[in-house]
C-alpha cells in the first residue's frame, strides 16, 4: 500500500533500454519516466510505432506525478523475437506489468493506455488484478472489413518489421500507380515492397482479436476512457466499447491521429484545435490515478456546431425522423478504366462532386442527429457488386468532407441495401447540406468491378436518429 512505504526522491528521472523478461525468455525493452517521488502509479503503454514517440506524454506524466513505462512491443525497435499483429500482447502484457509491480517505484497500480493498436495491447492486459484503469484512443481493430488502403498503408508504414517506415505507403504507390487502382490484384504480393500478410483483408481478418477486446472490455470492472473521433472509421467501434464498458468515460471529436490516419497537409475538415486529444488522455489518467474525478466539458464535439457537455453515445433506443433528400440521378455507369476515386481522408471532395459515375441523395440544412442514419436502397444491377455508401458534409463554401462511408454486397438482379451509415452527432445550419455519395466501388479504399456495369437505384426516406436525453448514466 502506498501510504505504508515511504516515498523516494528520485535523482533520475528517466532510464532508457530497461528490459522485461517474456514468458518465454524474449526481451521487451522500454523507457522508464519518472515523478519527482516514488512509489507511484504507472502509466503503462505497449507501442509497436517506437517507443520515442510517446516520449513527451510520458515525460507529461512524470511531472504531474505519474510514472511512465513505454515499451516496444515484441519484434519492434529494440525488443527480440518477431511482432505478429494480434498474437502476444495478453502474456507479453502480463509480464511487464508483474514486472513493474516488483518495481520499488511502482505502488502496485498500472493504468493501461494507447492509441490505435496500442489500445489493444492495453485491453490485452486488462485483466491482470494490478490494471486499475485502461484509456483507449481510436481503438484497433475496427468493426467490419477495414478500408483496403487504410490497411494497406498501415501494414507497410506502421505495422510491418521491426520499425515503422513512414511514407513508404505514398512512395510505393507513385512509382507503380497500377497497384493504387486495384490493391486486391495478383500483382501486389509480387511487387509490393514489403510483406503484408493475407491479403486482401476480409471480415474476419482481425474478428478474432477484436473479440478479445470486446471480452476484456465486459469483465473490466474499472475506470476506463474512450475517446473517438467522428471522422474515423473506428467511431462506431469507440461507441460499441463505451456501451459495454462498466465505468466508461466517452469522448469523441473530430481529431485525426498519425497512428491511426495517413495525414496529408492540405484538410478540408474543421474541427476545433482544442481541446487535445493526447492531452484529454494524459488529463484522465493523472485525474484517475489521483484517485478523482474527471469532469472536462468537452466530451461529444457537434459537427456544424461545438462541443457540448453531453455524452457521445447515441440512443439505444433511437427515434429516426425521415428527411426531404433529391438524388442528383437514378442510375450510374462504372467504368473499370476510370473507376470513382476515394481521395485521401480530410481531402476536399469538391474535386469529384462533378463526377457522373455516382449517385448523390442530398438533404439541405438545417438537419440536427446523433447516431447512425439509415437509407433503404433497392438496386439493380447485372453483376455483383459492393455498394459504397459514403456520408458527405457540404459546408456553405462549397468544401465537402467525408464523414465516412459503409459498404452493402449486392448481388446480380434486383437486390435491397439497408444502409446504416457511419455514426455522428451534428447540427449543420442552413446553407449546409449532407450527401449520401453511391458508387459502385471507391478505389483504392474500397474495390471496384472489374468489368462496366451499370446501376439503377430505388429510393426509401432517408432518416435521421434524432438526440435524445442522456439515457446511459
Amino acid at each position: 500500500m502506498t501510504g505504508l512505504r515511504p516515498r523516494a526522491v528520485n535523482e533520475r528521472r528517466i532510464e532508457v533500454d530497461l528490459a522485461v523478461r517474456a514468458r518465454d525468455g524474449v526481451r521487451l525493452v522500454g523507457d522508464l519516466f519518472l515523478p519527482e517521488r516514488t512509489p507511484a502509479p504507472v502509466v503503462l503503454v505497449r507501442t509497436p510505432y517506437g517507443a520515442a514517440g510517446a516520449w513527451p506524454e510520458a515525460a507529461a506524466l512524470a511531472a504531474a506525478g505519474v510514472a511512465a513505462y513505454v515499451q516496444d512491443l515484441r519484434g519492434r525497435q529494440r525488443s527480440g523475437g518477431e511482432f505478429v499483429p494480434g498474437a502476444d500482447e495478453g502474456p507479453d502484457g502480463a509480464a511487464t506489468v508483474d514486472w513493474a509491480v516488483a518495481r520499488p517505484w511502482c505502488d502496485g497500480r498500472v493504468l493501461a493506455a494507447g492509441t490505435g493498436y496500442e489500445a489493444y495491447a492495453a485491453w490485452c492486459a486488462a485483466g491482470h488484478p494490478a490494471v486499475r484503469a485502461v484509456a483507449s484512443r481510436q481503438p484497433w481493430p475496427v468493426t467490419g472489413t477495414p478500408p483496403l488502403d487504410d490497411e494497406l498503408w498501415w501494414r507497410t508504414d506502421l505495422a510491418g518489421g521491426p520499425a515503422v517506415r513512414p511514407g513508404l505507403y505514398d512512395l510505393a504507390l507513385a512509382l507503380d500507380p497500377a497497384l493504387a487502382a486495384d490493391p486486391t490484384g495478383p500483382g501486389l504480393e509480387r511487387r509490393w515492397p514489403v510483406p503484408v500478410g493475407p491479403w486482401p483483408p476480409t471480415p474476419s481478418t482481425w474478428k478474432p482479436q477484436a473479440r478479445r477486446v470486446v471480452r476484456a472490455i465486459r469483465a473490466a470492472a474499472v475506470p476506463t476512457l474512450h475517446l473517438g473521433s467522428w471522422y474515423c472509421r473506428s467511431a462506431e467501434t469507440t461507441l460499441r466499447h463505451a456501451l459495454l464498458a462498466a465505468d466508461p468515460t466517452t469522448v469523441v471529436g473530430g481529431w485525426a491521429s498519425p497512428l491511426t490516419h495517413r495525414l496529408r497537409p492540405e484538410c478540408a475538415i474543421e474541427a476545433p484545435a482544442e481541446p487535445d486529444a493526447a492531452e484529454l488522455m494524459l488529463s484522465w489518467l493523472a485525474t484517475v490515478a489521483a484517485g478523482e474525478k474527471w469532469t472536462d466539458p468537452h466530451r461529444c464535439l457537434v459537427l456544424g456546431g461545438g462541443w457540448e457537455d453531453r455524452d457521445p453515445r447515441p440512443s439505444r433506443r433511437p427515434r429516426y425522423r425521415p428527411v426531404p433528400a433529391a438524388a442528383d440521378r437514378t442510375g450510374l455507369r462504372h467504368d473499370p478504366a476510370d473507376p470513382f476515386p476515394s481521395l485521401p481522408h480530410s481531402a476536399d471532395l469538391a474535386a469529384v462532386a462533378g463526377r457522373e459515375d455516382a449517385v448523390r441523395l442530398t438533404a439541405d440544412g438545417p438537419l440536427r442527429w446523433h447516431g447512425a442514419a439509415r437509407l433503404d436502397v433497392t438496386v439493380r444491377a447485372r453483376r455483383p457488386v459492393e455498394l459504397v455508401a459514403t456520408l458527405v458534409h457540404e459546408r456553405a463554401d462549397g468544401a465537402r468532407v467525408r464523414i465516412g462511408d459503409t459498404t452493402a454486397p449486392l448481388p446480380a438482379g434486383t437486390g435491397r441495401a439497408g444502409l446504416r451509415l457511419p455514426p455522428v452527432a451534428a447540427d449543420l445550419p442552413a446553407g449546409d447540406r449532407l450527401h449520401v455519395e453511391l458508387t459502385a466501388g471507391r478505389v483504392p479504399r474500397h474495390r471496384a468491378p472489374a468489368e462496366p456495369v451499370g446501376l439503377e437505384f430505388e429510393f426509401g426516406p432517408l432518416r435521421l436518429p434524432q438526440p435524445n436525453a442522456e439515457e446511459h448514466g
